[in-house]
């Protein structure tokens, strides 16, 4: 029991060491986590106010550049002034801004008035097809506005987005159109000298859901609608914010960084990939977790090792005390296992107010056997007695042992004296019926004396008076010639007086 319990305690506290390991370990990880994924929303967020900010700063200056051709034109006769005088009115404001391509002023036709610009626009250049030439033309209310991606007439099919104004005569009727285009690879190269990793991306993103552009470029994806997308969705319903999700483009989770531009109706996100991010927090926690694996093992492997250790040395105590109590010889209990025994039933007579009997055995002119046969021949005499004595009680609680020299003791609990007396008498008959030759016998046999106690022991008893009217009976027994049975009934009235009351037959 108390082996159980140790091994019961050593597995609690090494469950409790594994745990703590593992919950601290658990722990820091999730903490570590966190902070990545906080310091990824910071980058992305600083990431995304660098480009917001640039890119806000060129429009501003593309749409002053606008508003100042429109005013040029209706401050003075645009007409007759001198070719470079007019140039200078429309575009000196525009040669700041980093992004623009090609600067526009078309008639209501869509026919080119007047451009600015690295690449020069042929004469007969006409944008009535544009979607920024149409929304003009249909519609006298509308501001600034920001077309979709188209290939540009200018350069050479590249790609680039209009910002675009109404040219209204003095009636209000449409007079034209003067736009600013933004190459999409000038904007790229911007996004371009920012590190997002291999799977970062940068969209801007029209207030209706058209991609503008992406980095990296991706000719296929640029003019798509991506409105019904509950992704782009709920960045067109925000100002600003961070939230993570998977693509609706490529389908790869990334936490997302989205600002509405001031003044734009445009969408400008910054979007880390959540593989990316978790890269190195993941060969983090697989060093930690093999570390922690190899801490859990070495207390699990530690825990059986002092198990084992613990039964080891629990097997070795357990022999050490049954050797100390077991007799060599005969395999019974020595002395003291019996006066543990008898000690121990005596506590639980007393107890259960039963009876309790004991026998003493003694073979019968013992040494005179090994006088005659050898000590080697009387050692086996005594075992094959042991045997015999072990074979005849059969309860589980009956006890045989070994006294002494040629004497041996049973004790059996809840045994009056009649049953005492017809288990010895069992006894006696059995070891007669083993025929030992024994010539310095009178019975020419190997014959042993019982000497038989009973008695119900009371509370507060002592148990040596049993043993004291047992070893009478024996002696009585022998008195009697031998290979005979003597009773005593010993009832314990008075324990220091110790009254038996002994019957002899």
């Amino acid at each position: 029991m108390k082996r159980l319990f140790s091994e019961i305690f050593l597995n609690i506290v090494a469950g409790i060491i594994a745990l703590s390991i593992l919950a601290i370990s658990a722990y820091t990880l999730w903490i570590d986590r966190l902070d990545t994924w906080q310091e990824a929303e910071r980058s992305s967020r600083n990431v995304l106010t660098a480009i917001a900010r640039d890119l806000t700063s060129d429009l501003e200056l593309l749409d002053l550049s606008l508003k100042g051709v429109m005013e040029a034109r209706r401050t003075v006769d645009f007409q007759k002034l001198a070719p470079d005088i007019q140039y200078r009115l429309l575009f000196d404001r525009a040669a700041s801004a980093t992004f623009m391509g090609s600067l526009l002023v078309v008639n209501a036709a869509g026919g080119l008035l007047a451009d600015a610009g690295p690449v020069i626009a042929p004469r007969n250049l006409n944008v009535a097809d544009r979607d920024y030439f149409k929304i003009h033309k249909e519609n006298n209310h509308i501001g600034l506005y920001v077309s979709r991606p188209f290939k540009s007439k200018i350069r050479k099919d590249d790609f680039s987005i209009g910002i675009s104004r109404r040219l209204s005569h003095p009636d209000g009727s449409f007079e034209g159109v003067v736009m600013g285009s933004m190459p999409l690879s000038d904007i790229d190269q911007l996004f371009r000298d920012l590190s997002l990793g291999q799977e970062g991306t940068i969209n801007l993103f029209r207030s209706d859901g058209i991609l503008l552009t992406r980095h990296p470029f991706d000719a296929s994806q640029v003019n798509q609608d991506f409105g019904g997308s509950p992704h782009v969705q709920r960045l067109l319903q925000g100002k600003s914010g961070t939230f993570d999700s998977i693509s609706p483009i490529d389908g790869v989770r990334r936490i997302i960084s989205f600002e509405r531009l001031d003044r734009y109706p445009l969408v400008l996100t910054v979007a880390l990939s959540v593989d990316e991010i978790f890269a190195t927090w993941r060969r983090k926690a697989l060093v930690l977790g093999l570390i922690t694996a190899a801490l859990c093992s070495a207390v699990v492997g530690l825990t059986f090792l002092f198990q084992s250790e613990l039964r080891r040395r629990t097997r070795a105590e357990t022999k050490l005390r049954r050797i100390a109590r077991t007799d060599d010889l005969s395999g019974l209990p020595n002395r003291r296992g019996f006066r543990e025994a008898f000690e121990r039933e005596w506590r639980q007579a007393i107890r259960a107010g039963s009876s309790l009997s004991l026998l003493y055995v003694d073979v019968d002119w013992f040494k005179s056997f090994n006088d005659r046969y050898g000590h080697g021949r009387g050692d086996e005499v005594l075992r094959t007695i042991a045997g015999t004595l072990d074979a005849n009680i059969r309860r589980p609680r009956d006890v045989a042992a070994r006294h002494g020299g040629e004497e041996f003791a049973v004790v059996l609990p809840e045994t009056d004296l009649e049953g005492a007396r017809m288990i010895a008498e069992n006894i006696r008959k059995a070891i007669l019926a083993l025929g030992i030759v024994h010539e310095g016998s009178p019975y020419q046999l190997v014959t042993v004396s019982i000497g038989v106690a009973s008695a119900k022991p009371s509370r507060g008893s002592n148990g040596s008076y049993l043993q004291e009217a047992s070893d009478r009976a024996l002696y009585e027994a022998k008195a009697a010639g031998r290979n005979c049975i003597h009773e005593s009934a010993a009832n314990e009235i008075d324990a220091p007086k110790r009254q038996l009351q002994d019957v002899t037959s």
